[in-house]
């Protein structure tokens, strides 16, 4: 085994709490052990949030070799993190082999193998980690708060571990504020029977990461909407009322005029086929500028998993216009809840679908509060 992908250096921190003084005969700083313990905790529970994060939009349809490499370190910081070790560092090879149980084969010859070639790709995977890890940040934050952790993961930068020329890659914890305990929570209903559901089954959706909608751009769909921007919004809506009334203008000077009743309906008919079309064009703008959300269009989703929307919100000063997911776990069969246009009765909203059964499994959606009930 090469000296640069040497194995985890075994260090875990031991805690003796059982003796009263250290070998050099001082009293052992109790304060010091517990901030360590707490740490730990910390840092554990914060993994274990990635790893689920992660997973989640792996099972979602997102790609990417950051993403499994981000739940392999996770899991890995977990098992490390609940033995007492506050900042656990990981070699390139350990990683490689914890994604290989991950991904299963044949993929998995690709990061278990030892050529250059399966370097190269962790490489090439830690950059891209480094730099895409922020468009998973709110869902981090959306899992953080609803587990009650005080913290997400964020990389630490590679050290080098010991003496050798191995690089250590671990995690450390950005802490984040928790909203204040509600006086009466809703029990627990993930696992309960059927029949004892509350009626309105609340449910918390959480923003999954940003979208890169467009094929070779590697930026996510966000529009600042200040100044000369906003028009990007009501132009579409205005060339359609345009277009609406050219079209208008041109059956009342057909009408006016002495053509044959045969040409007038073809005339009637291309005009009717034109103007749906252009209010199926423009109708999303319509809705995103009246309800401030919309069902993103399909073209969108090419390349991506169904039940992203459109929606403009307010970032610090400025109003953006976003492309974003959101998800939640269905309370009555645990399978994954998107975000939908309504149906029949509903038509009209956007709701959650549960994948399972979009019929019967459908909850309200407030992208405010981003909570939903059963309708």
């Amino acid at each position: 085994m090469s000296t640069k992908d040497a194995p985890m250096l075994d260090a875990t921190l031991q805690l003796d709490e059982g003796r009263l003084r250290e070998d050099s005969g001082r009293t052992p700083e109790t304060a010091d052990v517990s901030a360590i313990y707490d740490r730990s905790v910390l840092l554990m529970q914060a993994a274990a949030v990635g790893a689920d994060a992660a997973s989640g939009a792996r099972e979602s349809g997102w790609k990417g070799d950051w993403l499994v490499l981000l739940q392999a370190l996770c899991k890995l910081t977990v098992t490390q993190a609940s033995a007492g070790d506050p900042a656990p560092l990981f070699t390139a090879e350990r990683l490689r082999q914890e994604i290989a149980s991950l991904v299963g084969d044949p993929e998995a010859q690709w990061w278990s193998d030892e050529s250059d070639t399966a370097r190269k790709k962790f490489t090439n995977a830690w950059r891209a980690l480094e730099n895409d890890i922020g468009r998973i940040e709110e869902n981090l934050c959306g899992r953080a708060i609803s587990s009650r952790v005080a913290g997400i993961v964020t990389l630490s930068t590679p050290t080098r571990l010991g003496t050798t020329n191995a690089m250590g890659y671990g995690l450390s914890v950005s802490p984040i504020a928790l909203p204040a305990t509600a006086a009466a929570e809703p029990p627990p209903i993930t696992n309960a029977p059927v029949g004892q559901l509350p009626a309105n089954c609340p449910i918390d959706y959480l923003e999954e990461m940003e979208a890169y909608p467009i094929p070779g751009l590697k930026k996510p769909l966000k529009i600042s909407l200040s100044g000369w921007r906003a028009a990007l919004i009501t132009l579409p809506v205005v060339i359609g009322l345009a277009i609406a009334g050219l079209l208008s203008w041109f059956l009342l000077a057909l009408l006016a005029s002495d053509v044959s009743p045969r040409a007038l309906l073809q005339a009637a008919v291309l005009t009717g086929v034109i103007g749906g079309l252009v209010a199926w064009l423009c109708h999303p703008f319509y809705t995103l500028i009246h309800d401030r959300i919309v069902r993103a269009p399909t073209f969108l989703e090419a390349r991506l998993p169904l039940g992203h929307v459109l929606l403009i919100r307010r970032e610090g000063e400025d109003r953006v216009l976003r492309m974003v997911r959101y998800t939640a776990t269905c309370p009555v069969c645990e399978g994954e809840i998107t975000i939908e246009k309504g149906r029949r009765r509903l038509r009209g909203r956007l709701i959650g679908e549960c994948g399972r059964n979009p019929v019967e499994h459908v909850f309200s959606f407030d992208f405010i509060t981003r909570r939903g009930e059963r309708l």
